[in-house]
Formats: structure tokens, C-alpha cells, sequence
């Protein structure tokens, strides 16, 4: 999924090797992550002790922040197990997609065919990964381990016992918000979204499903990708008479639609909820105080109170000087996955590793986590935060979580 905005700040400088980006990392500090299954022998079937991962993911452009976040997350997990994935030394191989199509469809062969990689982790942006399917379907010669692209399409269109989602589906972020919507919030909503495809399938899924609790949906507006001015569409919300609003906008449309949403004065009659997307960590610090007492629903919150997600926060906090955001959490799970799956697989053949990852459960940072054997779509606990103010400024705090989420399979069985 394209969502959000960026510019890559982190030191990260890969050194380059013809046209690809290669490092070849060993990390020899921290001790083992918790919740990983134990190591197994260093040799596959061949004798090659080396897992190599290909991150096809972007590193400069609009989703730079995005990609240096995931690839944040993967090392910090291969730090804590002295650079090994299920016992085998990790190579990482790394070029920038750009969040560009033909970039992705061209970087994922090279790295499939020519670099003969294990496992791919990425990409940011679902026309990626669309774009992706027909090459990794070719060759299936590695795991697929995508760490950001939400589009429910891979798993309709694809279908592919080599992909597994280690992030979100677009249905994910919406429709599991309607019954708590419904319940705690208002029975009818004005609907408002972004135009494009991410957008639109989050407006519907959530219709869908606040509709078949028995909500009533009064109104849509969509705005087109970089609205500067959302003063037309704030008055056609303002208008509809609803008592709440259901909304997907991210990155800086998020930041725009939701001080212009405070500034119009629609916090006073109307309720904002939305994809956690349109309130993030990446977000919030400019969004202010117009964000205050707004919901939405994500499967990663830094602020969650855990023991497990506390330890990965300040681990992740003392190695990058910063909170982590939902992509390092699923930069970290791609990670903690490639480890489940080499550690009780047989070889690093790519069946082998899908067959040994499916169905597994990992101990996430977000919580409840384990793959659907049926689809490999992630099985993961959501949660509703409220935004308030925090120590250090506005933050997401949890109010609710919603557990055993049954998912659609969109016509997919592995």
C-alpha cells in the first residue's frame, strides 16, 4: 500500500555494487529475541550456511521513511540474534524501488534470478507488489515476506503459498472498527476518503461492515490524492447530518484533512474515526493538538503496554533515537518469520520455508499474531486508539482491542 510521506533520515549508506545495493551484515551484540523458535543446524540440504534477503523497498522519494523503518525493524531482530536467521549467517542484498512499478517488477527478478535470493521483504506500495506477483509466481524460488503492502488483491488475484503478510490487509484497518463504532461512537456515519484504490477499498470494506451491524451510512465525500484545500469537502461532511465520521487519508493528506477537520469546526458535532493510518506515530507531531479525542484502529501501537512491546520499544528507541512506527514492527516480524520458518524447515528451498512458516504463530510486539494456513494472511489482535496528550505531545492510546478477528479468504485456499 502507498500511504504515507517521507524523507529518509537514517545513516544507513549501503555501498554499492554494480548496479544493485549490497551489505553483507554480522551482528555480534544483543542476545536472542524472545519468542523466535530455538536454532536449528547452520546447513541446508546444500551445505550453504548463508540465508540472502532481498529488500525490495524504497529508499529515497515520496515512502523513503517507510522502507528505512522496515529495514529499521529486520535489523534490530538480527542484532538481537548475533546476525543469524535459524542458525544460518544473513546477507542482505537492498535496492531502491522508488515506490516505482517497473523499478519493483525489475529489482525482484534481478534479485530472484540473478541474486538468488531466499526471501523478499517488502514492498511498501500494494501496485508493487500487484506488479510483483506474476515474476515471484515464475520463478518460485523464494518466500515472499510482505511487510507493507495491504491491498486484499494479492491474496484474491494471487494466491501463492510463497506469500505470506507480515503486515495488514486493507480490510484489516477498517472493517473490524465498525462494530466498536456502532457500539461506543454513533449509529450512522459520513464516510470520507482519498481517491485512489487504497482508499476506496477501506471506504467499502467499513461500509459493509457497519451496515451489517446495522449502521446507517448517510454520506461519502472522496478527495483526490494531495487536496491541499479540503474546505469543499469538510462542508459536504458537515452537511450530511452525520454524528460520526469514517475516514482514510495517510501520510500528508492525513495531516492536512485533519487540521483543516478541526480548524472548519466539525469537532464540535461530529466524532472522527478512521484507519490507524489517518492518526500515526509518522503523523500526529504534525497534526497537534487537532488530533486530540480522534479513534482509529491499527495492529501496531508503540504506546501499547505490554512487556514485550516495552522491551521492543526501547530496544528499538536505543538503537535508532527514535519510537519505533508500525513499520518497524513489520520490518521486525519479516524478520522474527524467515527466522520460524529456517529454524524447522529442511532446507532454504522456498517450499520448504513456506511449508515450515504456515500456520505459525509469532511473538509480535503488536500482540496476537500467527499466519492463516489457509491464506497466509496475518491472524493479529486490533487495536482502537484514542489520540491524547502525552508527555512529549499528542500520542495513540489504546481503549479497546479486538481479538479473534475472522478474516475473509477472498476465494484463497493454500
Amino acid at each position: 500500500m502507498s500511504h504515507d510521506s517521507g524523507t529518509s533520515t537514517g545513516s544507513r549508506e549501503p555501498t554499492n555494487r554494480s548496479a544493485s545495493t549490497t551489505s553483507r551484515r554480522r551482528f555480534l551484540a544483543g542476545s536472542a529475541a524472545v519468542g523466535a523458535t530455538a536454532l536449528a543446524g547452520c546447513a541446508g540440504d546444500g551445505g550453504d550456511d548463508t540465508l540472502t534477503v532481498g529488500h525490495v523497498l524504497p529508499t529515497s522519494g515520496t515512502y523513503a521513511l517507510l522502507g528505512e523503518s522496515i529495514m529499521n525493524g529486520f535489523d534490530l531482530y538480527l542484532e538481537q540474534n548475533d546476525g543469524q536467521l535459524g542458525g544460518y549467517e544473513v546477507e542482505t542484498v537492498q535496492r531502491d524501488t522508488s515506490g516505482d512499478t517497473d523499478t519493483g517488477v525489475s529489482i525482484t527478478r534481478e534479485f530472484l534470478v540473478e541474486e538468488g535470493v531466499d526471501a523478499l521483504v517488502g514492498p511498501v506500495s500494494s501496485a508493487v507488489a500487484i506488479a510483483m506477483m506474476q515474476t515471484v509466481q515464475q520463478e518460485s524460488s523464494a518466500i515472499w515476506l510482505n511487510a507493507n503492502a495491504g491491498d486484499y488483491r494479492v491474496t484474491q488475484d494471487g494466491c501463492m503459498d510463497l506469500h505470506f503478510r507480515t503486515s495488514f490487509n486493507d480490510w484489516q484497518t477498517s472493517a473490524p472498527l465498525a462494530q466498536w463504532v456502532y457500539d461506543n461512537v454513533a449509529d450512522n456515519v459520513a464516510l470520507s476518503y482519498a481517491d485512489y484504490a487504497f482508499g476506496q477499498n477501506s471506504k467499502t470494506f467499513f461500509q459493509e461492515a457497519f451496515e451489517e451491524v446495522g449502521g446507517e451510512v448517510v454520506d461519502e465525500v472522496a478527495a483526490p490524492l494531495g487536496t491541499e484545500d479540503y474546505s469543499p469537502f469538510l462542508g459536504d461532511i458537515e452537511d450530511s447530518g452525520a454524528d460520526a465520521v469514517f475516514s482514510f487519508f495517510a501520510g500528508g493528506d492525513a495531516v492536512n484533512y485533519i487540521t483543516q477537520f478541526s480548524d472548519f469546526g466539525l469537532d464540535e458535532n461530529l466524532t472522527q474515526t478512521g484507519s490507524g493510518f489517518l492518526l500515526s506515530e509518522d503523523t500526529l507531531p504534525a497534526q497537534g493538538e487537532a488530533a486530540l479525542g480522534k479513534y482509529s484502529l491499527l495492529h501496531y501501537t508503540a504506546t501499547k503496554e505490554t512487556d514485550r512491546n516495552q522491551t521492543f520499544v526501547s530496544n528499538y528507541s536505543g538503537e535508532f533515537d527514535r519510537q519505533p512506527n508500525v513499520y518497524a514492527c513489520q520490518g521486525y516480524d519479516s524478520a522474527q518469520a524467515l527466522d520460524v520458518a529456517a529454524s524447522n524447515a529442511d532446507s532454504t528451498d522456498a517450499s520448504d520455508l513456506a511449508a515450515a512458516l504456515s500456520g505459525a504463530e509469532l511473538d509480535s510486539p503488536r500482540g496476537e499474531f500467527s499466519f492463516d494456513p489457509g491464506t497466509n494472511e496475518p491472524l493479529q489482535s486490533m487495536d482502537v486508539r484514542e489520540v491524547v496528550e502525552g508527555d512529549d505531545g499528542v500520542e495513540n492510546e489504546v481503549v479497546a482491542t479486538i481479538d479473534d478477528i475472522e478474516l475473509p479468504d477472498w476465494g484463497c485456499s493454500l
